[in-house]
């Protein structure tokens, strides 16, 4: 499974970075990515969370901007979905000629690319809802997230009519795989970061030496690498049980997640902090990937929201 596992990883990657440009939602579905949780007799790629959280970490570390984890999930929440609803929209969420977007339930709820999607797939107690004609719904930009690559926004949907494609059981597992993949983009656009502060700091030079050679900024630099260590060995973990679909799944994907949310935003932001003067200006990419992964770590809930989860199930 391991070598398996580095081949998505760098097949992707090399799709991702390649010549020419390979980042809409179009050139994704293309590759069968839009489909990776969709059984194969409706079209898909079958149950893959592994896989599909080893893309979702390479588009964070691409930058990636389109909806395609919204659209993976609502892919998957489509398959149980009446066979009318089913037919309108998985077709197209597979092919990418429609897009959409996951989130909690609520009256009003926090909708990243709410003005390029199609429909959205809520979660909640009562089970996943979908809702269709969102550009018709009131909304505004939400300015406590700060994402300028996938602007969030909140919408009203305490009036919009929805149509109910899943029970409580299946929304707590998409939401756990959905929180897993975004804690993966978290980690993808923290590797990046810190691969690109590394070759700066060998490069910097300071008091005659690289700025890499000294040892308090190689402590810090440890344990930045440390951290990403232990992320992607709690996602992997968490993927694997739900590709197992184990009875804990979703305590390990909340531990998962609340792992990744507590610390990622003080990664990132350690970082532009060894970066000296030129992380903090606006040409540096530094800034937008701080911005990404502050957002992604309350999209989906929070640390505490996850540790509440998890001592919840856990009957602590």
């Amino acid at each position: 499974m391991g070598s398996e596992v580095e081949l998505v990883r760098q097949a992707a990657r090399d799709f991702l970075t390649g010549s020419g440009t390979h980042d809409s939602l179009n050139d994704l579905a293309a590759m069968d990515w839009t489909g990776l949780l969709v059984d194969e007799n409706l079209g898909g790629s079958g149950w893959r969370p592994v896989e599909t959280t080893v893309i979702a970490e390479e588009l964070g570390r691409s930058g990636n901007s389109t909806s395609w984890l919204g659209s993976v999930i609502a892919a998957a929440a489509l398959t149980s979905a009446p066979a009318d609803v089913r037919d309108r929209w998985l077709t197209m969420l597979l092919d990418g000629t429609a897009a959409a977007a996951c989130a909690l339930a609520g009256d009003v709820t926090r909708v990243p690319c709410a003005d390029s999607v199609d429909v959205v797939v809520t979660f909640g107690s009562n089970g996943i809802q979908l809702f269709e004609g969102i550009e018709t719904l009131p909304r505004e930009l939400d300015d406590e997230l700060l994402d300028v690559n996938r602007p969030v926004w909140r919408v009203d949907l305490a009036a919009a009519a929805s149509v109910p494609i899943g029970g409580p059981e299946p929304a707590q597992r998409l939401l756990a795989l959905a929180r897993v993949l975004l804690s993966a983009d978290t980690l993808g656009t923290l590797s990046a970061t810190f691969e690109r502060l590394v070759a700066y700091l060998k490069d910097r030079v300071a008091f005659g030496a690289p700025i890499a050679s000294f040892q308090a900024v190689q402590h810090r630099l440890v344990e930045l690498l440390v951290f990403e260590a232990k992320a992607r060995a709690v996602l992997s973990k968490a993927a694997r049980a739900l590709a197992a679909e184990a009875a804990t799944a979703v305590e390990t994907s909340a531990a998962a997640h609340a792992f990744v949310a507590a610390n990622a935003t003080a990664a990132v932001d350690e970082c532009m902090q060894l970066s000296g003067g030129i992380g903090f200006t606006w040409e540096y990419p530094l800034h937008r990937e701080l911005r990404r992964v502050f957002t992604n770590g309350y999209l989906l809930g929070t640390a505490r929201s996850s540790r509440s989860l998890l001592a919840d199930r856990a009957g602590w």
